[in-house]
């Protein structure tokens, strides 16, 4: 994603800092770290019956006028899913197998539209130096945020033009200083490689389509994500965006959700997002035992709907502040 150039860089703490308050014991932390197979294929396989299910009704819905309706509901679905299986993967958290976490984590990240390297090391370097700005991979916006920037991301269409540039340039071994700053050396040629192998595969399947004179990918991959990437976006956007910048404390640059047991089935648990900045080690599984621990010290979760609107508040608050300064 589009970072923030290097000159404009606040100083930032070299990893994530503890706060002492919210300090737990190392034997609950250690309990609370304990991963497992089991409930994850569980949760996978829950999620895959409800997508089958939904993806019955799209197609079923075709040609009707609940196809609108269908193609929204499974293709909201399908984004965040992928979206957040891809992320919890990226930590190493989700399967205590590393080979299974790691299968899943291709799987999700090839749908999901981010090399594998390059989704990893940037989200550690989100977690290390989260909301500083110039140091954080995955601000994607200069600030300050205007609405015309904000719309993009809602829209899809700023998401979408940063992964095709991105990739297209690490598959021609073009790095960013950015990019250079959180990928070890040694792995900017596998790096490379995955690129290539993304866009071989991305290509391929569009060849092979066209060979075949079919248009299932359109219709049951490339339709429904781009329907439903909005939504996931607003969820990915509710986690941070006009929170506090170049703090060390995750309360204050981090917001979690009130959660829902429905859509944390599908969100794999990230409304507990300040639970999963403070301890990303502990697995999806156990964030609403952490949450149950910490939850006292912590700020009031909101809705999407209410986090949504706080961040266009925030946009409103700081343009017309601005606006009267000037």
């Amino acid at each position: 994603m589009q970072t923030h150039p290097l000159e404009h860089a606040v100083a930032s703490p070299v990893g994530p800092m503890p706060i002492a308050e919210l300090g737990l014991d190392r034997k609950s932390l250690k309990e609370l770290m304990r991963r497992s197979n089991a409930v994850p294929l569980r949760r996978l396989a829950l999620c895959s019956v409800a997508l089958g299910f939904l993806g019955y009704l799209y197609v079923s819905a075709m040609g009707s006028r609940w196809f609108l309706p269908a193609l929204f509901l499974f293709g909201s679905t399908l984004s965040l899913t992928v979206y957040s299986l891809s992320h919890e993967c990226s930590h190493g958290t989700v399967f205590r197998s590393r080979w299974l976490n790691e299968t899943i984590f291709w799987a999700t990240s090839l749908l999901f539209g981010q090399e594998v390297l390059y989704r990893r090391y940037s989200h550690a370097a989100h977690h290390t130096h989260t909301m500083f700005v110039g140091h954080d991979a995955q601000l994607p916006f200069a600030q300050p945020v205007g609405l015309k920037a904000y719309l993009l991301w809602y829209s899809g269409v700023l998401y979408h033009s940063q992964f095709l540039r991105v990739l297209f340039l690490h598959s021609l071994g073009r790095f960013s200083d950015k990019t250079r700053s959180f990928t070890p050396p040694e792995e900017l040629p596998r790096m490379v490689r995955n690129s290539r192998l993304f866009i071989v595969i991305y290509a391929g399947a569009a060849a092979v389509s066209w060979y075949f004179g079919t248009s299932v990918l359109l219709w049951i991959w490339l339709l429904p994500k781009l329907a439903g990437d909005p939504v996931m976006l607003t969820y990915a956007g509710s986690q941070h965006f006009e929170k506090e910048e170049n703090t060390i404390d995750l309360r204050r640059s981090t917001r979690s959700l009130r959660p829902n047991r429905l859509i944390d089935l599908f969100y794999w648990n990230m409304s507990f997002h300040i639970e999963h900045h403070l301890y990303p080690t502990v697995p999806f599984f156990a964030l609403p035992k952490l949450n149950a621990l910490i939850k006292d010290r912590l700020p009031e979760p909101e809705g999407i709907l209410s986090a949504t609107g706080s961040v266009f508040h925030g946009w409103w608050l700081r343009s017309f502040r601005q606006h009267a300064a000037d």
